[in-house]
């Protein structure tokens, strides 16, 4: 009896196939957002210490980003201009500031840029060059009017605006939801409101032209009162 029953389940566990287990795939993450993919591209650029203040706008709504964005922009520009109209107007440049890479990678900037418009002259940017050289080793500014103070001011002036970079990140993280609310969020509620109502009118206009009176149709009632 035993003997019988063991022989049969031997058979019955032949036939049933042996289980297969499948490896599970992970999931694959979902990809980052257009906010998110933005802070991304902006704090490659950015030293890592200044991090831990853009990090959270990746979850702000599109107007923070903006209002970020801008602000970001708007703290390079102003002290970029404002620096070098002191500078050229005070006939001072700040020594501290003349002997770092900055001042190079500016002139090299600047002076490329003012070439390509055609606002100095090739001889100038090179002169400029040569300038920021030549305090970095004699101490003392020699520069000529010109198209090479103009390169060389602002030159210093890109130098001092990327030293304050930590505090132009801070100020505008800290600004951003004011600005947004202020400035942007209106902005967009404006264009939004000039586009629903270019819509409505358009879809007004189409509706008026559909009348069937106006091509010229006689109404039922009178359609009636005309027959004999």
């Amino acid at each position: 009896m035993f003997k019988r029953y063991f022989f049969r389940s031997t058979r019955l566990s032949a036939r049933v196939p042996p289980r297969r287990h499948f490896a599970t795939k992970p999931s694959p993450a979902s990809p980052p957002t257009s906010s998110q993919s933005r802070i991304q591209r902006f704090n490659r650029r950015m030293p890592k210490f200044l991090h831990k203040y853009t990090n959270a706008l990746a979850s702000a709504p599109v107007s923070h980003i903006t209002s970020f964005l801008i602000l970001h922009e708007l703290t390079a520009i102003i002290p970029l201009f404002g620096l070098a109209a002191t500078f050229h107007y005070t006939h001072w440049l700040p020594s501290w500031f003349a002997e770092g890479d900055f001042v190079l990678q500016g002139v090299e900037r600047f002076g490329r840029y003012f070439r390509k418009k055609g606002w100095i002259r090739s001889e100038d940017a090179k002169e400029a060059g040569l300038e920021v050289e030549m305090r970095k080793r004699d101490k003392a500014w020699n520069i000529s009017e010109g198209g090479v103070r103009v390169v060389v001011e602002f030159a210093t002036a890109y130098a001092v605006t990327k030293v304050l970079l930590p505090l132009r990140i801070v100020a505008s993280v800290w600004a951003t939801p004011w600005f947004a609310r202020k400035a942007v969020v209106p902005l967009l509620q404006r264009f939004r409101g000039i586009f629903t109502r270019g819509k409505q009118k358009g879809s007004g206009s189409a509706g008026a032209g559909t009348g069937s009176t106006g091509a010229g149709a006689i109404p039922k009632n009178h359609a009636k009162d005309a027959k004999p």
